[in-house]
């Protein structure tokens, strides 16, 4: 008996050697966590590196006085070198699993993220499913420092804005990633700026894209309707509002579109030169009518649908043009396209695709398909006398 007890004393006590202990584990008290951040070039060539903190006590409600998180910098002539500077001023270790954006200066997007991007490459802590931003006409710390008032965290301000106005969210570095490795593409970013405007305080707004050539420099802006158009493109849009202009019925039509739908077809015209057609298509409702036109009539609605068909297919033409004219960079996926319906010719011309990406002959067709035209046919603001039928 004494024999088998001590038995089942040793197994104990050896099992309980190979039980996993937390000797060396972190306390969450002992943590910095890491929001936002920010990377910033200097004049003097040096880097600025900036977070976003959170103050736990603050956001969980025990306390309401002050910001609910705090901002810390670093300077330095690398990167490394910056954060480091930042790390020396903390009394925790940061915790960058939490981060959603990272804000990045104009001058630095200019002169080119090639050694920002392999930091994060490099960096286990780095997300993902992080939001990469250039902040148009001003520094990545400027946008840490706007408080944003429907938010607790004005870090998370960015991402909300943009899936409100029907953008994706959660994917601009590893798409920027992707399109950075693949044969003839060129990748971009999402932009925001800093705006007042009228306004008693500042604000942050989502701009459009920034488009980046292969040395990973920033050559230039797509502003927000050219973006959308972009990511109408990619079937990456799941809203767009927007007003056009029918001459023939002597006002505006307001339109929101909900479901979109895009197809590219490729063909060869001649030694190495290309067509591409691109038909984008769409679904929404009609939400204001500053024409004289009854909206209750079909033909009416038809008369719009062609005009806006018409205006849409050009606005998309013209900036599929400025892309292919102005920033030659191939931002539309357009060599996926010709590698997916053309194999054997893409093994022929990829090495020489941004010589012919620019020279692409570009054909563009709209087709909206107003579904709704709200709760009156024609306008109130007229009188019945005004109203075409």
């Amino acid at each position: 008996m004494k024999f088998r007890l001590s038995v089942c004393l040793s197994l104990l006590f050896c099992f309980a050697l190979l039980l996993t202990g937390c000797w060396d584990r972190e306390e969450l008290s002992d943590r910095a966590f890491d929001l936002a951040a920010s990377t910033d070039l200097l004049e003097n060539g040096t880097y600025l590196s900036a977070g976003q903190f959170i103050i736990p006590s603050r956001v969980s409600g025990q306390s309401s006085n002050g910001k609910p998180y705090f901002i810390e910098t670093g300077t330095g002539k690398s990167l490394t070198e910056a954060i480091q500077k930042t790390r020396q001023k903390l009394s925790r270790i940061i915790t960058r699993g939490h981060r959603r954006n990272y804000y990045i200066g104009e001058e630095l997007a200019k002169r080119g993220i090639k050694d920002l991007l392999d930091g994060f490459s490099r960096d286990p802590g780095n997300r993902i499913r992080l939001d990469i931003w250039v902040v148009k006409g001003g520094r990545g710390l400027d946008a840490l420092k706007v408080q944003y008032p429907l938010e607790k965290i004005p870090s998370v301000a960015s991402v909300k804005i943009h899936k409100a106005v029907g953008g994706t969210t959660g994917t601009s570095y590893i798409d920027f990633m992707m399109a950075a490795s693949e044969e003839g593409s060129s990748p971009t970013l999402p932009v925001v700026d800093i705006v007042q405007e009228d306004a008693p305080q500042e604000t942050i707004r989502f701009y459009g894209r920034a488009i980046f050539n292969h040395d990973f420099k920033m050559i230039g802006y797509l502003n927000f309707v050219e973006g959308a158009y972009r990511q109408w493109i990619l079937q990456r849009i799941s809203y767009l509002d927007f007003s056009e202009t029918i001459p023939e019925a002597g006002g505006d039509v307001g339109v929101v579109l909900h479901h979109f739908g895009s197809k590219l077809t490729s063909s060869i015209i001649e030694t190495n030169k290309i067509k591409m057609d691109i038909e984008l298509t769409g679904a929404g409702h009609v939400s204001e009518n500053n024409t004289t036109l009854n909206l209750n009539e079909s033909h009416n609605v038809k008369l719009i649908q062609a005009e806006i068909n018409k205006r849409m297919s050009e606005h998309v033409q013209a900036m599929v043009n400025k892309v292919q004219k102005q920033f030659k960079a191939d931002v539309f996926g357009f060599n996926q396209i010709v590698n997916r319906q053309h194999p054997a010719v893409w093994n022929e011309i990829k090495g020489k695709w941004d010589t012919i990406f620019p020279e692409i002959d570009v054909h563009v067709r709209v087709k909206i398909n107003l579904k709704y035209v709200g709760l009156v046919g024609p306008p109130l603001q007229y009188k019945e006398s005004e109203i075409r039928s």
